[in-house]
């Protein structure tokens, strides 16, 4: 892709006379101050479209030259910086610089076998997709879903297939004695939309709502995955978080996929020559179920670490107890303060308007990852946003599609996990406090560890309310290791513990190639009937896995946190 300064925006001058100095700085796109100029103009003539319009705007004029990711990523980075600048008095390029710093030290396509075991182990993985667009002009926009995949049994949420292929498994419920088979095989293939069944799964049941500006449904487990999996299927793309609450070392690794097609395990199998009884974990798990199985599975188009886990460490309570005390679950009919009130980490999915999906934490010491306001009848959650890698990739999705889902997965205090959806923005900090003084001042009584005033957020992000789905199942409980207290690395907190920003040895990768990706995604899902790169994957990756999972049995046997 070209740069801004590389495009034809503005007219090129005309050939020099006879004599006249042939100088390119006479011609206004290669002045520095012109272009910069130019990109200001651009930004906002693309503010001023309706947000679908914004990342076309972006990669067609706002991409810097020798950065990957998103244009629309590099929009943002350069207002940010800008507006920082005329605050602070701060390099108008410091937010660009940052991101660029990340995106050749941790932004990869590929996985080493460090990120492809921590995968494969992981005991919970957020999944995010967006759904087609609806609307137009400046109503259109991709709905978010997202959902929270468990372990079952011994089956993990994440199957790392080869250093470039990743899948993640969908179990639908066999009982549905009215699904219409053939249906369900055209939806697969993705070839229309899923049976009646399982709509109804999607849907839900309404529940009474405190909330007079929202609504509320409950719905099983299952129906919140297989939401994710319809969105997946038909944009063709899938956001995973994998996570390791029991781990302290932990960080958190984000993935997200292209090409992503629903397969039956007996075809990936085939397609990837897998070894006799790979996938035996996840069949089983199925059996015993009695749920029909089958995996969402792309290639790799982004690997990074998410630096703001673990700032807490969770450790399990006893079997017996995990989904005994179903009496502290929180109801919609329950105020939304009630819920937030008790929550240290929220995950937030967003969505492209070309459909990319991305999910993070959002962290804070208990009761500030997120604080409820109202604006009219409508609640809003009020989540800061501090300084992290500069990429400031959920901005960047908001900037073009509005609208974003939180997930509260509350194992710790009431037992449930509950989905917020609705329109969002980004606003300043100024912005919040002049609205909504109450929440800028509680976060404003944050301290360093040296005692002195925390820096205030680089900005909020504003969520409106307008839908919330409860899940059906208690979430099994866990409870905080008090030797690692929430929001004490950073998130704006005390910084007792240090980040780790070469946790996954990103540097033993190749830097992101766009071009490369580009032909990566025009090939679609990637297969290997011949098994060479199964068989290199499990051999290159085999030490790291035998590392990983002593490490693991050390944590959970009680070792030093």
């Amino acid at each position: 892709m070209k740069s801004a300064m590389s495009l034809t925006v503005f007219k090129r001058a005309s050939a020099p006379q006879d004599g006249a100095p042939s100088d390119d700085r006479r011609r206004p796109e290669h002045d520095p101050g012109f272009a910069a100029a130019a990109q200001r103009f651009t930004y906002r003539l693309a503010c001023a479209t309706p947000p679908a319009f914004r990342e076309p705007i972006a990669e067609a004029f706002l991409r810097r030259a020798s950065a990957p990711g998103p244009a629309a990523e590099h929009a943002f980075q350069r207002a940010l910086g800008l507006r920082l600048a005329g605050e602070c008095g701060r390099d108008a390029a410091v937010v660009a610089k940052a991101a660029d710093t990340f995106y050749a030290r941790q932004y990869r396509q590929l996985l080493n076998p460090v990120m492809g075991v921590f995968a494969a182990t992981a005991t919970l993985a957020v999944l995010g997709a967006g759904r087609p667009p609806r609307g137009r002009f400046w109503r259109r926009h991709r709905p978010v879903e997202m959902a929270m995949a468990e372990t079952a049994e011994d089956a993990g949420p994440i199957l790392v297939l080869d250093r470039q292929t990743v899948a993640t498994p969908v179990y639908l419920p066999l009982a549905l004695n009215l699904i219409d088979w053939g249906r369900l095989t055209r939806w697969l293939e993705g070839e229309g939309p899923p049976p009646a069944a399982l709509r109804r799964l999607i849907r839900g049941e309404k529940t009474e709502c405190a909330e007079p500006g929202a609504t509320a449904r409950r719905r099983p487990a299952a129906g919140a995955t297989i939401a994710v999996a319809d969105a997946a299927l038909r944009s063709r793309k899938l956001a995973l978080l994998a996570l390791h609450p029991y781990d302290p070392d932990a960080m958190g690794l984000h993935l997200t996929l292209f090409g992503v097609e629903a397969v039956a395990p007996e075809v990936l199998m085939r397609d990837h020559a897998l070894e006799a009884g790979a996938l035996d974990p996840w069949i089983r798990a199925a059996e015993r179920r009695k749920e029909k199985l089958f995996f969402l599975v792309g290639g790799v188009e982004e690997a990074f670490t998410q630096c703001s886990q673990n700032l807490f460490v969770k450790k399990p309570v006893p079997v017996e107890r995990r989904r005994a005390n179903w009496s502290r679950e929180w109801v919609p009919s329950d105020s939304l303060e009630q819920l937030l009130g008790g929550q240290f980490e929220i995950f937030q999915a967003t969505v492209s308007a070309s459909g990319l999906p991305g999910v993070s934490p959002r962290n804070g010491d208990v009761g500030l990852a997120g604080l409820v306001a109202r604006r009219g009848k409508r609640p809003v959650i009020l989540i800061p946003y501090f300084t992290g890698n500069g990429v400031h990739g959920h901005a960047a999705k908001i900037w073009s599609n509005p609208v974003a889902s939180l997930m509260i997965w509350d194992d710790h205090t009431a037992g449930c996990a509950v989905t917020l959806s609705g329109p969002s923005r980004v606003a300043s900090h100024d912005w919040v406090t002049s609205r909504f003084p109450e929440a800028a001042k509680k976060i404003g009584v944050r301290r360093r560890q040296n005692g002195e005033p925390a820096d205030d957020p680089e900005y909020w992000f504003v969520q409106s309310v307008v839908d919330i789905r409860l899940q059906d199942e208690p979430v099994e409980l866990n409870s905080l290791d008090s030797a690692r207290a929430t929001c004490s690395i950073h998130a704006a907190g005390l910084a007792h513990h240090g980040k780790k920003p070469a946790y996954f040895a990103a540097d033993s990768l190749a830097t992101y190639d766009m071009e490369w990706q580009h032909k990566r995604e025009a090939r679609g899902r990637p297969r290997d009937p011949s098994g060479d790169l199964r068989r290199s994957w499990l051999a290159e990756s085999a030490g790291a896995l035998e590392a990983r999972r002593a490490h693991l049995a050390g944590v959970l046997a009680g070792e030093d946190v």
